[in-house]
């Protein structure tokens, strides 16, 4: 798939995402298997948490308050909410996504919950209208997978020239543990669910090292990808004669909608452990930089 066609699929894809409503209580699963506590969840509206979180940036960013965190894609806002609580009245909470919807769903979601602290930027992730050195901290959670590998550099580039020196990034991120076979890597579903555009982690260590970070560090979670196929298919046998949200299909991050590639049953056969895990990235942007 070239990066323009990417792009437009991934925006169409989570636009749908962005008005689609299911259970809520998938989405807590989701969330909660992914470290975040109910606690935190109970204090957002309910449609900032979309189900589609492959970690929980914030359980590594150590976000104090005063400070201004990014989130580069910030889906219905569920991380901006949650840092605009920590930060405080003093800080700010920026999210940034290229999904309108997503961006109106984020901003009826700050104002239902009377956060006056959280703006919202409308742009690709790789190129960011907000000046140099405006963040302490920039967050990011399973979004920089959906980037084209071409493009994938940019965003740490932009990240190093949007923190302040001494600044941390703080990411959950799906990557990639062994080379993807063809028919997963050209599998559209696959691709907006955050598998088939998977990076390496030998990649992700000279994206940061060539933007000039430091003290990086990349850890497994090992946490179950598997969880949304089991999780649908649980919900199917419950409930039978509910339409099908399509998370068999192919999502390691969220329901699915739109064609495919590879038939549902191949999908559904996959181990996407095998392939990828949920990852946690951390480093620095030096204090002083050469």
């Amino acid at each position: 798939m070239d990066a323009v066609n990417a792009y437009r699929q991934v925006q169409e894809h989570y636009g749908q995402v962005a008005t689609t409503h299911l259970p809520q209580d998938y989405h807590h699963k989701v969330a909660t298997a992914f470290g975040y506590k109910l606690d935190d969840l109970h204090s957002i509206p309910g449609s900032a948490n979309l189900g589609v979180s492959c970690g929980n940036p914030l359980a590594i960013a150590n976000v104090h308050k005063g400070e201004t965190v990014i989130d580069l894609g910030c889906g219905g806002g569920i991380d901006v909410l949650l840092a605009a609580a920590k930060v405080g009245p003093e800080g700010k909470a920026v999210g940034v996504d290229m999904t309108k919807n997503m961006l109106d769903l984020a901003r009826r979601n700050a104002d239902k919950a009377g956060v006056s602290n959280a703006s919202f930027v409308e742009a690709s992730i790789t190129s960011i209208p907000l000046p140099s050195g405006t963040a302490d901290c920039i967050i990011s959670n399973c979004v920089i997978n959906l980037v084209p590998a071409a493009d994938k550099p940019l965003v740490f580039h932009e990240m190093f020239r949007l923190l302040k020196p001494g600044g941390r990034i703080a990411i959950s991120d799906i990557l990639a543990k062994k080379e993807l076979p063809g028919e997963v890597r050209d599998d559209f579903l696959l691709y907006v669910g955050c598998i088939a555009g998977a990076s390496p982690v030998h990649d992700y260590e000279k994206f940061l090292y060539d933007a000039g970070f430091q003290g990086a560090l990349i850890l497994d979670t090992n946490n179950d990808l598997n969880l949304y196929k089991v999780m649908w298919e649980a919900e199917r046998a419950d409930k039978p004669g509910r339409p099908s949200p399509q998370l068999s299909c192919g999502s390691c991050c969220g329901a699915q909608v739109g064609r495919s590639q590879v038939r549902p049953k191949c999908r559904l056969q996959l181990d996407f452990n095998e392939w990828a895990g949920s990852f946690q990235v951390y480093a620095i942007k030096p204090k002083v930089v050469v």
